[in-house]
């Protein structure tokens, strides 16, 4: 095998093993190397070895990664890059210490893959979004937002996307040091090619631009040079929006995205993100490509409940609903030494995912009582098919959940365990908000017997899957029984898998 070069690694740096070049830029250098202290990988960057011969050209890069290091130690977040350590190498050379992401960059995952289906880019998009909120809650704009600066990681069915290089990042309007334009002009506002400041609609204009480009794997602003890009980007001319984005509820959402007048575009990330949700869930819950009636503000806003209010909503019908409790439980992996606030960031992070995936499966979100999310199934012909429903999206959950702990214990050092509780509920009466409640009651009882990985039910949800589901008696429960529920009712058993077709 051809040793994978390491020439310009930092001389100086002894707790650190080089391991090879990831990539470099006109600035900097990126090198894959092991700390030796814990044997992680980890991605050092330094300045490039040419602007060592130029005095001004030295000092700018090594502003830029002073700047870089500076904003990411106060950012803890799942989609941004985490630093690990900065230091200085023989001759003062500056190098940052950043977390290793073991995936390929957008710009070419696209190339290799082709553009992505539109639910799988609006749910890409949105982790975008969502390290975009936190970014500009905290004053800093990232100004250099492309495909090249965005990791991208398989887990299994899903992406996960991590935010790179903040060399080019303002906080409060800083750094002084930048004049001029600087950015890749395809992913420019045209305030920033002017010169001007930038600010978190800055960000959002180039988050669109990205946007599209997730759809066609083209980017959307190209010229034969860079004036002619320069020409686009500053023309009043708006960005064109593919055909398949016509009279979609998504397609005047990224309009205000890319508006050329700052003075009118979106600014505000958070308000974007719940609308991009919206959207996400609307288009997943269509068929044969029509668009469901727009959903309510508030359905989105039921993802982040801090209590649980189950709210009276009408039946469907005279067959019974389905409700889902998922219990969602983060640790720090063994030996890891982790703030509570990232702990909390990255909670939050897998509780919303958790929710979109089960929206994806058909359920409704029901409320939030602390680790535990409920979800009701009411849309379909039966109440045994609502409770299959139910049982799918758990069993799914489990797998998928699995895979996911696996990847951030590797990224984040924390483990991620889940486990489920499936029941049935008739109301009595259209709006009967009593036996929703009550089954509410049922569901999170059961899940709090429940063990990690495990999924049970009810006795009446078993009678009710027994033909499609196979289950076993649940033992080692020692739960609390009314007076009085019979016995045979309060049984509790636990899901196993789906009889083979």
């Amino acid at each position: 095998m051809t040793p994978v070069p390491t020439h310009g690694f930092p001389v100086g740096a002894p707790g650190y093993q080089p391991l090879g070049l990831l990539g470099q830029g006109a600035s900097g250098q990126v090198f894959k190397a092991r700390q030796r202290s814990t044997g992680q990988f980890v991605a050092i960057k330094i300045p490039h070895p040419a602007s060592a011969h130029d005095p001004a050209a030295n000092r700018r890069v090594q502003q830029r990664l002073h700047q870089e290091t500076r904003v990411l130690a106060m950012l803890q977040h799942a989609h941004v890059v985490k630093l690990i350590d900065k230091g200085m190498a023989a001759g003062g050379l500056i190098f940052a210490v950043l977390e290793f992401i073991p995936g390929e960059t957008l710009r070419d995952f696209l190339q290799r893959n082709g553009g992505l289906p539109l639910p799988d880019a609006m749910a890409l998009m949105a982790q975008l979004l969502d390290a975009l909120t936190f970014l500009h809650q905290h004053q800093v704009v990232h100004r250099d937002l492309k495909p090249e600066n965005i990791m991208v990681v398989s887990t299994g069915r899903a992406l996960h996307l991590t935010l790179l290089d903040f060399g080019l990042a303002s906080h409060h309007g800083e750094p002084r040091f930048m004049a001029g334009a600087e950015g890749t002009p395809a992913y420019c506002a045209p305030e920033q090619l002017r010169g001007e400041a930038c600010v978190p609609a800055t960000d959002i204009y180039a988050w669109a631009l990205i946007f599209l480009e997730c759809l066609s794997a083209r980017p959307c602003v190209q010229g034969a040079d860079v004036n002619e890009v320069l020409h686009h980007q500053l023309s009043a001319a708006p960005i064109a929006l593919p055909d398949e984005l016509a009279g979609q509820p998504l397609a005047p959402l990224l309009r205000q995205a890319l508006h050329k007048d700052l003075r009118q575009r979106t600014a505000d990330a958070a308000g974007l993100y719940l609308d991009l949700a919206q959207c996400l869930a609307q288009l997943r819950g269509t068929r044969q490509g029509q668009l469901a009636p727009a959903a309510p503000v508030d359905a989105v806003k039921q993802l982040t409940l801090d209590s649980m209010d189950i709210a009276a909503q009408p039946s469907s019908g005279e067959h019974a609903l389905g409700i889902l409790c998922v219990g969602l439980r983060l640790y720090p992996a063994r030996n890891a030494s982790l703030a509570l606030p990232y702990l909390q960031e990255i909670r939050e992070q897998q509780m919303r995912w958790c929710a979109n995936a089960v929206q994806g499966g058909q359920g409704q979100s029901a409320g939030v009582l602390g680790d535990c999310m409920l979800f009701h199934f009411e849309q379909g012909a039966s109440g045994e098919q609502n409770l299959r429903q139910a049982a799918v999206a758990a069993m799914d959950l489990c797998t998928r959940v699995q895979r996911r702990s696996r990847l951030l214990e590797v990224q984040h050092g924390v483990r991620l365990e889940i486990s489920g509780a499936i029941h049935s509920v008739t109301p009595a009466s259209r709006g009967d908000a009593s036996s929703r409640n009550r089954g509410a009651n049922v569901a999170l009882h059961l899940n709090s017997v429940a063990g990690p990985g495990a999924i049970v039910a009810s006795q009446h949800a078993r009678r009710e899957l027994a033909a499609n589901m196979r289950f076993e008696a649940y033992a080692g429960t020692a739960a609390a029984r009314h007076e009085e529920e019979d016995k045979e009712e309060d049984r509790v058993f636990r899901l196993m898998e789906s009889h083979p077709s």
